[in-house]
């Protein structure tokens, strides 16, 4: 009698803290859930951070944005938020910089990131990410939600034995993921790097552990050899075989290829990179080889519909808030289908980071992870720039003005 007693009591303080939370409605002229469905006069309820209800048809609304779609918020799988260009304006090298410098630098790019539609990121390279992390997730500094890698595994981290230590104290550490080099640079022409045995060493420990590996990976011998050790992603990917293709929707596994606000951005800002390390002529001739390469693949590769490719920029100094300017080039010159673009930066997204039950949908039950743009990016992925609302956790952001 006592038990039931308790568990009467817990409902109903948790009933009562839920009706204490404030609630808002939104109305839009058009929803675009992340499922691949368009719903048309919808209105969203927001209880708190969640959302807890999708109508059609009249009612009351707090917000009357009938002129905008709406989408959940967009999730960039692969940046690196403390990149960024010097007071001189070349890349930033470590040059007379300190780690306060550098974090502020980071929180810069996360609030345009945010402003930008991107609710969540995933920060694949910098110890100092998780810093942001747990700062953005206090709740007073303005950015999307991050995950990150927090240091990579390369070949010279050393032995099977070594890199599974590594996997080991990156979890204690806490980061979110493990980022792997498998291949070298694509200025360096991309070669497999990585041995089978370290590949299997680093994923299957990771797995073991529950953590999630993504590899920066090119080529079909590259990608092959990620996709057999057993990794969940593959970092872009660029030039591969039809076989690798067929392995890939076979296995399960996540591809996110980068094929054209990458290599815009480093050629758009060339004189900022030049002479750095493989920024050379020769780095930027191959770069803009994978370019076209990256096109011929990718168009063979959404041919296949069982191929789970999600949505990431590799955002490096100069692209941090123009994330969305990957899903122009995926449609326009990649020929992927607009609305199947969209759920890659949502729901299947959102997936890939493990996070499928919490984020990616706008849906009852979900993190209100919600943005508002000005158009109709079916008819116009373009439109994707004109976010005029960002919702992050049911805390508003950035809003229409009057």
């Amino acid at each position: 009698m006592k038990t039931v007693s308790t568990i009467a009591l817990a409902s109903l303080i948790a009933i009562t803290a839920l009706a204490q939370e404030p609630t808002l409605t939104i109305r839009v002229g058009q929803l675009l859930d992340g499922t691949g469905s368009s719903r048309k006069n919808v209105i969203v309820t927001v209880t708190g951070s969640r959302i807890v209800r999708v109508d059609e048809g009249p009612g009351p609304t707090t917000y009357d944005f009938s002129g905008l779609t709406m989408l959940p918020g967009l999730i960039d799988t692969h940046v690196h938020l403390t990149a960024h260009f010097d007071n001189d304006g070349r890349n930033h090298s470590d040059r007379n910089e300190s780690p306060a410098q550098t974090i502020l630098y980071g929180a810069e790019n996360a609030y345009i990131t945010l402003m930008a539609g991107f609710t969540t990121v995933q920060s694949l390279g910098s110890l100092q990410d998780r810093d942001l992390r747990e700062a953005i997730a206090r709740g007073n500094l303005p950015g999307p939600r991050v995950l990150t890698s927090l240091s990579p595994i390369t070949a010279n981290t050393g032995t099977p034995d070594d890199i599974r230590s590594f996997v080991q104290q990156l979890a204690v550490d806490g980061a979110d993921v493990v980022k792997v080099f498998a291949s070298s640079s694509i200025r360096e022409g991309g070669r497999l790097v990585m041995s089978d045995e370290q590949l299997r060493a680093v994923c299957r420990e990771a797995h073991e552990i529950g953590l999630r590996t993504v590899v920066h990976a090119y080529g079909t011998e590259g990608l092959t050899a990620t996709i057999e050790a057993g990794c969940n992603g593959i970092e872009h990917g660029n030039s591969y075989s039809d076989a690798v293709i067929e392995l890939m929707a076979a296995q399960g596994t996540y591809l996110d290829p980068h094929i054209g606000s990458l290599w815009a951005n480093y050629f758009e800002y060339k004189d900022r990179f030049i002479g750095q390390g493989n920024y050379t002529e020769e780095g930027f001739a191959l770069m803009e080889q994978a370019r076209s390469d990256g096109y011929e693949t990718f168009k063979r590769t959404i041919a296949n519909k069982n191929v789970k490719i999600i949505y990431g920029t590799d955002a490096v100094a100069g692209a941090h808030g123009r994330n969305a300017e990957e899903l122009i080039y995926r449609v326009r010159d990649g020929g992927q289908d607009p609305m199947d673009a969209i759920i890659s930066a949502t729901s299947r997204a959102a997936e890939s980071l493990g996070l499928a039950d919490v984020i990616g949908l706008a849906r009852p039950g979900y993190e209100a992870d919600l943005i508002a743009i000005a158009g109709d990016p079916l008819a116009d992925i373009a439109t994707i720039r004109n976010v005029q609302f960002v919702m992050k956790g049911g805390v508003i952001y950035k809003h229409p003005a009057p």
